[in-house]
């Protein structure tokens, strides 16, 4: 029998801000887990947001070969073959629990639990956990693939007063990772490790908007109970008037970082704590640091090492293809994912380049991004047009990446051709359904998506 399994996805958690020796948050039970299984540090996703980063997660190909990306957001193409279609095939059922969102894009299988789709604004403490903990309870026929994609990180964090303490972090992100580390605690209770994999990571990272000033906490994150009744507000406002909603929204965005940067302007932070806190929702202009893009993944369950740290690149379209090697499965389509059990059995691997590229916005056209990550070098430019806004930085030297080598024209030359070979000539071939398109981002402005 194969082993069952729980995918765990916790939306914008930082590869820097997982729980760690000597980190600033309270998290015993992750921390226990790490113990008992694979940890890769440096694990890259293909975006810097969910839907992109689902496509290419359950895929393990690249977004802009799924389908879902063109100019516009689409469903994933009919001809894809996905991770469930392989586990589905191999007796596997499925369960979950999945923000409304997942709905728009035709990703995900058939959930067995009609309950799978949770309020954005809904999270482990506030009823998620417990219904996690009810299903996985409910002595589920085996073999099953549990798939949990939580919101708690999601801007605008709420942390439970139990955890609203110095104890569990400086900032309201770092104690919502403890408060999350107390939820994985009780769902592990409930699975037997000796017949179940779990896999703990992330669609993608975030900017964290707060600093450390002289000992005291400045904070610039988003209000959570102003921002719910917005959400409330918001989902009734007449389709007529979102035009008028968008212009108030966009105004406002634009305000708020004027305030934002006459706050910060004297104040003695770096360039990479600045630009943090500044981002607004509406920015045109996108990016692709590593605090959007560089997550965690822990793997650990029956037949799977113990207490192995991997600092070198991976990818997360790496994770299904490594997954199935345990499982004794495999893609029988052309996947840009590799199985990285070489590394796992300590084998000398080849690091492979990252794609990676910026999410667009809804409400108004973005100065999108694509570029490649290398643990030496990222390097991203127009998505359309290679001779604007390129960035290129030394990840050794300049790990914050503050200083832009856009004058180093021999290595943008080199990374330039590598990005354009993993391009292929895909971007011609996307097609745009209107219709989909509508369905999808009108689900997007409901979440409080831009």
């Amino acid at each position: 029998m194969k082993p069952n399994i729980l995918f765990l996805i916790i939306d914008c958690l930082r590869a820097d801000k997982f729980p760690r020796k000597n980190q600033n948050n309270y998290s015993p039970n992750i921390s226990s887990l790490m113990q008992n299984g694979i940890l890769f540090s440096n694990t890259i996703s293909s975006a810097n947001a969910t839907i992109l980063s689902w496509s290419s997660i359950f895929t393990s190909k690249f977004p802009f070969k799924t389908g879902i990306r063109s100019s516009r957001f689409n469903k994933l193409n009919s001809n894809i073959v996905t991770s469930f279609d392989i586990l589905k095939n191999n007796n596997y059922t499925f369960y979950g629990y999945l923000p409304k969102l997942s709905e728009t894009v035709d990703l995900f299988p058939k959930f067995e639990n009609e309950d799978y789709l949770y309020d954005f604004f809904s999270g482990l403490s506030n009823g998620l956990g417990e219904k996690i903990i009810t299903k996985i309870d409910f002595n589920l026929p085996t073999p099953w693939f549990f798939l949990v994609h939580s919101m708690d990180l999601h801007q605008p964090i709420s942390v439970s007063k139990k955890f609203d303490i110095t104890k569990f972090g400086t900032s309201s992100y770092e104690r919502k990772v403890s408060e999350i580390d107390f939820w994985i605690g009780k769902i592990i209770k409930k699975i037997d490790l000796k017949n179940t994999i779990l896999i703990i990571t992330s669609d993608h990272g975030d900017y964290i908007k707060s600093a450390n000033i002289a000992n005291k906490e400045l904070d610039f994150n988003q209000n959570y109970n102003r921002q719910f009744i917005l959400s409330k507000i918001t989902k009734r406002t007449p389709k007529f008037l979102e035009p008028l909603k968008d212009k108030i929204f966009l105004a406002v965005d634009k305000q708020n970082k004027t305030r934002k940067s006459k706050i910060l302007h004297d104040l003695d932070l770096r360039d990479y704590e600045k630009r943090a806190i500044i981002a607004g929702k509406a920015d045109k202009d996108h990016f692709l640091f590593d605090e959007l893009i560089k997550v965690p993944l822990l793997i650990l369950g029956p037949q799977i090492p113990k207490n192995l740290l991997f600092n070198q690149q991976i990818r997360t379209v790496d994770i299904f293809p490594t997954l199935f090697d345990f499982l004794g499965l495999k893609f029988q389509s052309d996947i840009d994912g590799i199985n990285l059990m070489p590394l796992i059995n300590g084998e000398n691997m080849q690091e492979q380049p990252a794609y990676i590229e910026s999410n667009p916005l809804v409400l108004t056209e973005s100065n999108d991004v694509i570029g490649i990550r290398t643990s030496k070098y990222k390097y991203f430019r127009d998505k359309n047009d290679p001779s604007k806004r390129i960035h290129l930085f030394n990840l050794k030297t300049d790990p914050y990446e503050e200083t832009n080598l856009s004058s180093e024209t021999e290595l943008i030359k080199k990374f330039e051709e590598i990005l354009i070979s993993l391009l292929g000539d895909y971007s011609e071939k996307i097609s745009q359904n209107t219709s989909e398109s509508d369905e999808i981002e009108q689900e997007l402005r409901k979440l409080g998506y831009v």
